[in-house]
């Protein structure tokens, strides 16, 4: 099967999630019954459109929409710089939105499925209004779809799709896509695509079909620009597993032992922890020269304004995590009211270089 037919493939199956994807939580809740009634009867989200503007102005939401309730959030590996800005900043809007702290439950999924099939039924032993699910297994988040569902507990999805789940965070392809523009653009700077011997897709295969997008768009804009007959013998897919460097380090070791004779580089990669093992990698086996590395990552959180800041990698596409709960908290409080949200949710971007990290994340 040729890349293009795979990369199609996996764009149905996005498309597939859309059709599916119930737009205020768990499609066996009254609450979503009545929601969808709503945005039926009036074309938008108005309560959630209002939260949204609270929000946005970091500051106390009018009469504390959220007093009350309770709200569940597990993590997706606490202690990464990406995930500690999104927490940060779920408490901080829940807080704003009059929610009581001891109200808000936390979890850490530490990267893990098992660990996260755990936490979810921790978290729905404290019966929790709302779930804000931060998990990468895919396979995971559907068994936790049905639980919540079963309960009429609405869950919203972060990063990676839970099915009949309203879903916040990035467009995977139009930032993967957005990545392989940057990319070429310093290809041709460099000479062309003929200069370049490898492009490297470091994958996450374990969040899904969506979460593939993430790298699949990276190619397409490749595919584009060059066509898939010259692009395909250039390009390694690698399973850099759930996210960590580890993985990530394993996998771009066993890419180079099979391509002994590549010096130069594409490469891009779910995110930045992801990278870190990726260039360790390189490293260690004696083969680095950022001069022959184009190197594109995904998110900048702290870890990749650093490795912008150090010269390691040349761009970064911004997800600004430290605004993730700016969505989360007016979706879920929107939830509480039985009122709609959008199916998608997702954050403005920005390609982040050297040349401006500074402009918006300035120095501490």
């Amino acid at each position: 099967m040729s890349k293009t037919k795979v990369l199609l493939i996996l764009v149905l199956a996005a498309v597939l999630v859309v059709t599916f994807t119930i737009l205020p939580g768990c499609a066996t809740t009254t609450a979503t019954t009545k929601a969808a009634a709503a945005v039926s009867a009036t074309g938008g989200y108005p309560v959630y459109d209002a939260l949204r503007e609270a929000a946005k102005a970091n500051k106390d939401y009018p009469n504390a929409p959220a007093k009350g309730f309770s709200l569940a959030f597990t993590d997706i590996m606490g202690g990464i710089p990406f995930a500690i800005s999104v927490w940060n900043n779920v408490q901080a809007q829940w807080k704003l939105a009059g929610g009581d702290p001891a109200k808000l439950y936390y979890a850490d999924n530490q990267y893990d499925a098992t660990m996260g099939l755990k936490n979810a039924d921790i978290m729905l032993a404290k019966k929790p209004t709302v779930l804000i699910n931060f998990q990468f297994d895919s396979k995971v988040n559907s068994i936790i779809g049905i639980k919540f569902g079963s309960a009429n507990i609405p869950i919203i999805a972060v990063d990676v799709p839970t099915p009949s789940a309203p879903f916040m965070g990035v467009n995977n392809f139009k930032v993967a896509y957005m990545a392989g523009t940057e990319a070429i653009a310093r290809v041709e700077k460099a000479g062309g695509i003929d200069k370049i011997d490898k492009i490297i897709l470091i994958q996450m295969p374990a969040g899904g079909e969506v979460t593939m997008l993430r790298s699949e768009g990276f190619y397409q804009a490749f595919a584009d620009k060059y066509t898939a007959a010259v692009i395909d013998p250039k390009t390694v897919r690698a399973d850099g597993g759930a996210g960590e460097a580890e993985q990530a380090n394993k996998a771009m070791t066993d890419v180079l032992a099979k391509n002994p004779d590549a010096k130069t580089f594409v490469m891009t990669s779910i995110n930045e922890q992801t990278m870190s093992g990726v260039i360790a990698a390189v490293q260690t086996a004696g083969r680095w020269d950022p001069e022959k590395f184009i190197i594109i990552t995904q998110g900048c959180d702290e870890t990749g304004q650093q490795q912008l800041r150090d010269g390691l990698t040349d761009a970064s596409i911004a997800y600004f995590p430290e605004k993730y709960g700016e969505y989360l908290i007016p979706g879920a409080v929107a939830l509480m009211q039985g009122q709609p949200i959008p199916a998608f949710m997702y954050v403005e971007n920005q390609v982040i270089t050297k040349d401006n990290v500074d402009k918006f994340y300035p120095k501490k």
